[in-house]
């Protein structure tokens, strides 16, 4: 097997332990078990455990960079800044299986990152700072809402970061919520939808 599918594999064990059991479950010897594969190779790949967690947030944050641009890449062009926000929290919130064991991964991750703060913190900063980046630079690209789009005034960098830093804190604390059985899905919805309609007068030319 090429080495970049068995550090894949590994690194995919390393995902299924997070989900069911948290960084608890994680050790090298169950990665190795989970993955099919000697404790040796494991080591090979992360000297520690907390070097197997880095590289495991690292491949999340790629993945989750990738299907955020997946989602907007093949949108219609002259979306508006609140048509990105929209998209943004429909694709963040855990509200089918997939989305659910991915954000379950990542909350698990960060917990680490704010105990670890030498290891998968530098990791977990990375992943906000490239998707701030990618959201803020989405937002500036965005038609203003009653524009068109050869008319449109984008927003200025430092709006658009404030904004994107704003529209992740609100998609982390609901996606935590729902998590954690504080609200179901028609709710967050609510709150979302509550969240646009009161987002359209700043974004409004």
């Amino acid at each position: 097997m090429p080495e970049s599918e068995r550090r894949t594999e590994i690194m995919e064990a390393v995902e299924r332990l997070l989900a069911r059991g948290g960084v608890g479950a994680v050790t090298m010897r169950a990665v190795a078990t989970e993955a099919g594969v000697s404790l040796r190779l494991v080591q090979y790949y992360g000297r520690t455990k907390d070097d197997l967690l880095s590289s495991t947030l690292d491949r999340l944050a790629d993945r989750s960079i990738a299907r955020w641009r997946a989602r907007t890449a093949h949108q219609e062009s002259g979306r508006s800044a609140l048509d990105e926000v929209r998209a943004f929290l429909d694709e963040a919130l855990p509200t089918d299986e997939e989305s659910t064991g991915f954000h379950r991964v990542g909350v698990s991750l960060e917990a680490l990152a704010i105990t670890h703060p030498d290891t998968a913190g530098r990791a977990y900063r990375r992943h906000l700072d490239a998707l701030a980046d990618h959201l803020a630079d989405t937002l500036r690209s965005g038609t203003s809402l009653d524009a068109a789009p050869l008319d449109a005034t984008p927003l200025d960098a430092a709006s658009a970061r404030l904004l994107a830093l704003e529209v992740m804190g609100l998609a982390h604390g609901l996606g935590t919520l729902l998590m954690a059985g504080r609200l179901d899905r028609q709710e967050a919805g609510a709150v979302t939808s509550d969240y646009l309609q009161r987002l359209r007068p700043r974004l409004s030319p």
